[in-house]
């Protein structure tokens, strides 16, 4: 994750952040943004698999 983004997030987080906001649920929203960037690039560069092919993969592991 860049800087830019790194403070675009922390920003979006800092405004939900009230008196029940632990640090923990801080790091999980950060990793869960961080997360979603790395499936949109995944996505992007084509390195995913159809759902259906994912059924067939599960169907053989599961046997």
């Amino acid at each position: 994750m860049n800087t830019e983004k790194l403070k675009e997030y922390l920003h979006q987080i800092a405004d939900s952040v009230n008196k029940d906001t632990r640090l923990d649920d801080i790091y999980d929203q950060l990793a869960l943004l961080e997360d979603i960037d790395e499936s949109e690039e995944e996505e992007k560069a084509g390195k995913v698999i159809a759902q259906e092919e994912v059924i067939l993969r599960a169907k053989k592991w599961l046997k």
